[in-house]
């Protein structure tokens, strides 16, 4: 998962990118809402999937999922989804692209790692 992103992000851009997640999420919920009633158990994992994305595990697949997601529920309504698919498709593929950032699970399982190696001339009391 690291090597598809260079750093994740914390501060501003951390909480842009977690702003993303969040609207990726609730439309992937709005999308889940209308088959609530005939299939309740692909919306019930549909709705696991949205949990999934916001907390940012395995961001680029869900995100690009939720695309998929969107270009379909557009092509399924004729084009009466313009407003809802013009917004969580850019969204989503702009989350695929860019990543999860610094506040989510995937930085804390594939984040930056440092290793301090101590000098074995340094006095014993400076040893970690």
């Amino acid at each position: 998962m690291q090597r598809l992103f260079s750093m994740f992000p914390v501060g501003l851009p951390g909480i842009g990118l977690l702003c993303l997640r969040l609207t990726a999420a609730l439309a992937l919920c709005l999308a889940t809402q209308s088959m609530q009633a005939r299939f309740p158990a692909l919306a019930w994992m549909l709705e696991i999937l949205c949990f999934l994305l916001l907390i940012g595990f395995a961001t680029p697949l869900l995100a690009s999922f939720c695309a998929l997601i969107g270009v379909y529920a557009l092509i399924r309504s004729g084009g009466a989804a313009w407003a809802c698919a013009g917004i969580s498709v850019p969204v989503a593929v702009a989350l695929a692209l860019l990543g999860p950032g610094g506040y989510s699970v995937d930085a804390r399982m594939f984040g930056r790692r440092s290793v301090v190696i101590n000098d074995p001339d340094d006095p014993p009391e400076m040893k970690h």
